[in-house]
């Protein structure tokens, strides 16, 4: 298998854009998100980091869904976010689907009308429909990052009905494509495969001056400020509520050396030594991270999951269900890489008891993320693949 790294955010390296369709090199970004935050989730925060950073030296408008209280148009982070009045039904079954509908569309696709460079993320959502309207009508190029190809459900009838959607969206989704990109090396083998053309690997970053980290007193206050236990081993999982998060698989593991704590979803969970904090705002997370002990992530059909980094980085050591997609992104060696479901409860056991082996991994995780996540990099590495597809539509 080839992968090709376009300015990766493993590499930071000098970039020479080509000239922009926009006076000074500004670009109109129109960008679609099937979801963001502050619905949860790792490619909601994925968006947030890429969008608000490209906002800093070009005009961004981004579409995607209402949540909660979180609707209509807001001008935040440096750009113009439409979130539209949506239904989420689709997320009691573990997918989230969200159907756009009613006022907001139309003001939405004003709005994104002239843009020089359309980005859609994942092939299969009404968005991204929008989002292939858009390119059309604006004679843009159409950038789609896939996040995480075709996922694998216990359900055959989930499996069909996304087999079809990929023929239906998706095979066209890719045909319209200027440039595609992914970051799981098992994803770029697959969609390069049923697409018949390259694919670019563009790795997502980590603010690390955010994610570090905590020790002493600031680390004891933070436990406290989530209502955590001060001296126990605490091991943190985060993740939304879908059945290829395999929560069930860490809730049945024995918790005799250490507290569980939960996060990204509400599921008022009750138990000795558990502790489910519910959704925590990303704001919040660096500090979450930063005073727990260890990462669980047991998760199957992943991109390669921004949580993980961002553990990694603030020097937690992680347990996680190992995908081969990832080896371009993070070693097996700094992580604790289970092969199957099966050895994630030994792992967290073992990890639990083992104080020192805590203190490698954290050391070696914070060490490779220093060297090779940069959201500079990942920036740079969107506005040359943006160029690229401006210039081969003209």
């Amino acid at each position: 298998m080839t992968i090709t790294v376009s300015r990766s955010a493993s590499i930071a390296s000098p970039m020479t854009p080509a000239p922009s369709r926009s006076e000074g090199g500004r670009l109109k970004i129109a960008m679609f998100a099937h979801n963001y935050l502050p619905h949860p989730g790792g490619l909601e925060v994925m968006v947030f980091n890429l969008a608000r950073r490209l906002a800093e030296q070009h005009e961004v408008v981004l579409v995607s869904s209402a949540y909660e209280q979180a609707t209509g148009v807001a001008h935040e982070d440096g750009m113009v976010v439409h979130r539209l009045p949506t239904s989420h039904f689709t997320e009691g079954l573990g997918v989230p689907y969200p159907v756009p509908f009613g006022p907001g569309v139309s003001a939405a696709m004003k709005a994104v009308a002239g843009a020089d460079v359309v980005h859609a993320h994942g092939a299969l959502y009404l968005q991204t429909l929008m989002a292939r309207r858009t390119a059309r009508r604006s004679c843009a190029p159409l950038v789609l990052t896939e996040h995480v190809g075709f996922v694998h459900y216990p359900q055959p009838a989930l499996n069909a009905i996304q087999r079809a959607a990929w023929r239906a969206i998706g095979d066209g989704t890719l045909a319209q494509c200027a440039e595609v990109v992914t970051y799981n090396a098992r994803v770029h083998a697959w969609l390069e495969e049923r697409a018949g053309r390259r694919v670019r690997f563009v790795g997502n970053g980590v603010d690390l001056e955010r994610f570090r980290r905590r020790e002493g007193e600031e680390r004891r206050a933070l436990r406290r400020s989530f209502g955590l236990p001060e001296d126990d081993v605490v091991a943190l999982f985060v993740g939304r509520d879908a059945g290829k998060k395999n929560l069930d698989v860490v809730l049945a593991a024995p918790r005799d050396g250490f507290v569980l704590a939960t996060c990204g979803a509400r599921r008022n969970l009750r138990g000795d030594g558990l502790c489910d904090l519910g959704i925590v705002p990303y704001g919040r997370m660096a500090e979450l991270f930063g005073c727990v002990d260890f990462m669980v992530h047991p998760a199957s059909g992943e991109g390669f999951p921004l949580a993980v980094q961002e553990a990694i980085a603030a020097g937690v050591p992680v347990v996680l269900l190992w995908d081969e997609g990832y080896a371009h992104s993070v070693p097996r060696e700094v992580v604790v890489a289970c092969d199957g479901v099966s050895a994630v409860a030994p792992a967290m056991d073992a990890l639990a008891r083992d104080a020192s082996r805590r203190s490698a991994l954290s050391a070696r995780g914070e060490e490779w993320a220093r060297g090779h996540w940069s959201w500079a990099a990942t920036v740079a590495a969107y506005e040359e693949t943006y160029h690229a597809g401006i210039a081969a539509t003209r």
